[in-house]
């Protein structure tokens, strides 16, 4: 006897895609402005000689913001979702979390509302994307977030 799911079909999986987003390739007068700002940045907690736990964390704060423009990031897009892999970690969303998909000058933003939101900066996943295969690349998550029903 063979099991219920062995008479059908298989189901369809498109199998997960993964790509690397250079910004000192695509972008690098962009890229270096960032890291320059960071660095005197830095110099300027430096040398206002704050407690050295306060000034790592100002160090931090500052920096956070500025990562993407000169950091290497790793994407990935799949049937369950899309992801991001930068230096602090993996950013997921389910395609069940987003609502809207707008193409940005460097990919694909990701939002979970419906229309522009003041919260799309913090909320949203942007997916960088190289610009020779950015075109084929926007294709293909669209067609992803479009099968899951929306």
């Amino acid at each position: 006897m063979t099991p219920p799911e062995a008479t059908g079909p298989a189901p369809e999986r498109t199998p997960p895609r993964e790509w690397t987003y250079e910004p000192w390739v695509e972008r690098p007068v962009q890229a270096g402005v960032a890291a320059l700002a960071v660095v005197a940045f830095w110099l300027a907690i430096a040398a206002s000689r704050l407690p050295a736990l306060l000034a790592v964390a100002l160090a931090a704060a500052v920096a956070s913001p500025l990562l993407p423009a000169f950091v290497p990031v790793t994407c990935s897009v799949g049937p369950d979702g899309a992801a991001r892999r930068g230096l602090l970690g993996w950013a997921r969303r389910g395609w069940a979390d987003v609502r809207r998909v707008e193409d940005v000058p460097v990919g694909l933003l990701l939002s979970p509302f419906d229309r522009r939101h003041w919260l799309d900066a913090t909320r949203a996943l942007t997916l960088p994307m190289p610009a020779p295969i950015r075109s084929s690349l926007r294709s293909y998550v669209r067609g992803l977030w479009g099968a899951r029903g929306a």
